[in-house]
């Protein structure tokens, strides 16, 4: 689908789309009956190409009514705008939630639309076969969809850039329904909260994780596995001592895992949070500030908190190979996190040149779709497995 209120834009773009053989492309002069088109569902759109500048409708409205409908499709911004405007407007597409393929400017190339529709291609074969996101669901249907269905550990493999092989995994909860439906932490986790759940919830996922890591082979259990908890859970002691508990009678190193503190939550009690964490690494544990530069306490957490590992948030790994801005933002914090003792996980790598150019910062670790998406437990063994056999 191409948005542009420029009839010659619309005609170049479907002209390339044809050139490519491609399925016809559909062109819209406004941005507010593109939007009813897509959540009619009437047409399977796979990627939207949209302008900024429009009347009504501008192009950020666009991207903000989008991002609340349930599945959307995949997004590339095409503007005669400045490219750092529109890196940012890329990065908000994606803190929104939105695929966001490129952020182009005017005229559109066939070699850069080629490029786009081969990494679209290459994002959906990765993907599972239903995901469903659905963030406009009121508390009763989320209630249902908790009620009804069951909390699964999927593990998203982390990458050692210096040899390439697998370091660990951090461990991402699914909600799995009778129907196959898989249901991402967006929907769930903030509805646990509200009902007071996310104790049980968190025990349920420490259990299956540790069930699923005795399945697995005996080479591959030696893993680093990245556990992520709420402030909340931090500091409440008996929690704690239970998950720690069943980690020793799992029989799991306790330097084999890693605890991650979202950066950006709100802990209700700093003290009470800084000695259950601080009782973590006593205990042997790793502990690990996740999303590193999108809070409002960053520096301050790093200097009070024991943390070993910094995870860098995908927001700064997006096309670092092309952007001066994340290039410089990232090396600085690798350069801070290393001269602090800590090592520093990249999130959200999605090319090979982001991942060749985190090599060269000297990053230690790496995840995302361009090495794999969360995989349960059985499809985690079977990449596992794969990647040795080459």
């Amino acid at each position: 689908m191409v948005i542009d209120d420029e009839p010659t834009q619309r005609l170049a773009v479907t002209l390339m789309c044809r050139a490519l053989n491609l399925p016809p492309a559909l062109d819209l002069a406004e941005a507010d009956a593109a939007l009813t088109m897509i959540k009619a569902k009437q047409t399977a759109i796979d990627l939207v190409i949209c302008d900024l500048d429009m009347p009504g409708m501008d192009g950020m409205e666009f991207i903000r009514r989008l991002a609340k409908i349930p599945t959307p499709p995949a997004m590339m911004i095409l503007s005669g705008h400045p490219s750092g405007l529109l890196d940012s407007v890329e990065g908000l597409g994606r803190a929104r939630g939105l695929r966001m393929m490129a952020s182009v400017r005017k005229p559109l190339t066939k070699s850069v639309l080629v490029g786009v529709l081969d990494a679209l291609a290459a994002e959906t074969a990765r993907m599972p076969v239903i995901i469903a996101d659905a963030p406009s669901l009121d508390p009763g249907e989320i209630d249902d969809l908790i009620d009804t269905g069951a909390f699964e550990p999927y593990f998203q493999p982390q990458i050692n850039l210096a040899n390439g092989e697998v370091h660990g995994a951090e461990i991402l909860a699914r909600l799995i329904l009778p129907d196959g439906s898989i249901y991402l932490p967006a929907v769930f986790l903030g509805r646990l909260a509200e009902r007071g759940l996310m104790a049980g919830f968190t025990m349920e996922m420490v259990d299956k994780t540790l069930a699923s890591v005795a399945a697995w082979p005996r080479r591959i259990r030696e893993l680093h596995l990245s556990v992520n908890l709420t402030p909340a859970l931090f500091e409440d002691l008996t929690i704690m001592r239970d998950v720690m508990a069943r980690i020793d009678q799992a029989g799991l190193p306790r330097s084999q895992i890693m605890f991650e503190l979202v950066e950006t939550a709100v802990s209700g009690d700093p003290n009470a949070f800084l000695e259950g964490a601080t009782r973590l690494r006593l205990r042997g544990y790793g502990l690990s500030i996740d999303d590193f530069g999108q809070g409002n306490s960053t520096l301050d957490q790093l200097r009070r908190l024991p943390f070993t590992e910094l995870k860098i948030d995908r927001a700064f790994i997006s096309r670092i190979d092309a952007d001066p801005n994340n290039q410089a933002i990232v090396s600085n914090t690798i350069s801070m996190a290393k001269a602090l003792g800590m090592t520093v996980v990249a999130e959200g790598v999605e090319t090979e040149d982001e991942a060749r150019y985190l090599t060269y910062l000297g990053c230690h670790f790496a995840q995302g779709y361009f090495y794999s998406q969360a995989l349960a437990s059985d499809r985690f063994v079977r990449f596992l497995e794969d990647r040795a056999e080459r």
